[in-house]
């Protein structure tokens, strides 16, 4: 299931945290401007342009191989709070 939320929508729940306009909305032509440097930020880091669709699991549906391999690789990391426990 694809949401497609208009530029101007977005826009509207936008808010400017610092300057001269701290407290407003973004204009519609600076969140154009905005999202066209992060794209052409991306392609200079070659990084994908548009995020990978996700695919909402079940709970009993099996997982991807990528899945699998992902949920390993975290519990095998330590947890962050371990130093403080200490």
């Amino acid at each position: 299931m694809n949401i497609c939320v208009p530029v101007p929508e977005i826009a509207k729940k936008l808010v400017i945290k610092t300057g001269k306009n701290a407290g407003k909305n973004p204009s519609v032509a600076s969140l154009y401007r905005a999202l066209a440097e992060a794209e052409e930020a991306a392609a200079d880091d070659s990084l994908p342009v548009r995020p990978k669709p996700v695919r909402i699991r079940r709970p009993g549906d099996p997982l991807s191989p990528e899945e699998i391999d992902l949920r390993e690789r975290l519990q095998a990391q330590p947890h962050p709070n371990t130093e403080i426990r200490s």
